[in-house]
């Protein structure tokens, strides 16, 4: 119970609640180990979880009418997923699967609710996140749309950098992900993402490992990469 309750008092959306509240949310929630490549929920599965990352990064992702898989986001500890079904979302209208083996907490559509209900931070909050990624989703077709292959690599690689990376010894920051899964983010064959991964390597921005890429000099519009 302990090591629950400090997620959730660590999690930005239950922050603002007193520490009997969040004693209380970590009482109703289910702590729960998922796999990498398990599939959390399918499309039209029903919507009647919430769920808070504790350990590891969960995928979101679509698939088109042609068959071709799209990421919407990768989210990493901490982070919320599933709160569509707080909004009248009855199935799912995406998939969510693990990208490594982790932790988290699984709250009911009706705990959430009744949280929701008891808490208005909590709700200001839950509406607040579902814009956001309304506008990064938003954001991701304008770049589909106007930017090249090349400049979706970039921005995407700097993106989970400052999300996602950790800084080595040698002061170059790693990105815990595989080709095919930055193919599948950026909207590229993974021939296409190999291809401007091999230019940026040559030039000595990056160099690949396994299931991780580590930037060393990659910039964008002159700002430095960041952790």
């Amino acid at each position: 119970m302990e090591e629950k309750l400090w997620y959730i008092k660590s999690a930005a959306i239950f922050s603002a609640l007193k520490p009997e509240e969040q004693q209380a949310i970590g009482a109703v929630a289910k702590m729960t180990p998922f796999h990498r490549e398990e599939i959390i929920y399918l499309p039209d599965d029903l919507s009647n979880y919430v769920y808070l990352i504790k350990k590891g990064r969960v995928k979101l992702s679509r698939i088109n009418d042609d068959g071709r898989e799209v990421t919407l986001d990768i989210l990493g500890r901490r982070e919320i997923f599933g709160e569509l079904a707080m909004a009248e979302e009855a199935t799912r209208s995406h998939m969510a699967t693990a990208l490594e083996d982790g932790l988290m907490c699984i709250f009911t559509r009706a705990d959430f609710q009744k949280i929701m209900a008891r808490h208005s931070s909590v709700t200001l909050k839950v509406v607040k996140l579902i814009g956001l990624r309304m506008r990064k989703l938003e954001s991701r077709l304008e770049d589909l749309a106007f930017r090249s292959v090349s400049e979706r690599v970039n921005g995407t690689l700097l993106r989970l950098a400052e999300e996602f990376g950790s800084k080595e010894s040698s002061g170059a920051v790693r990105v815990p992900i595989t080709q095919s899964q930055l193919a599948y983010l950026v909207g590229a064959s993974r021939e296409k993402v190999a291809e401007e991964l091999g230019k940026l390597r040559r030039e000595g921005l990056l160099s690949t490992a396994y299931r991780s890429i580590i930037l060393q000099n990659l910039t964008e519009r002159g700002r430095e990469t960041r952790v």
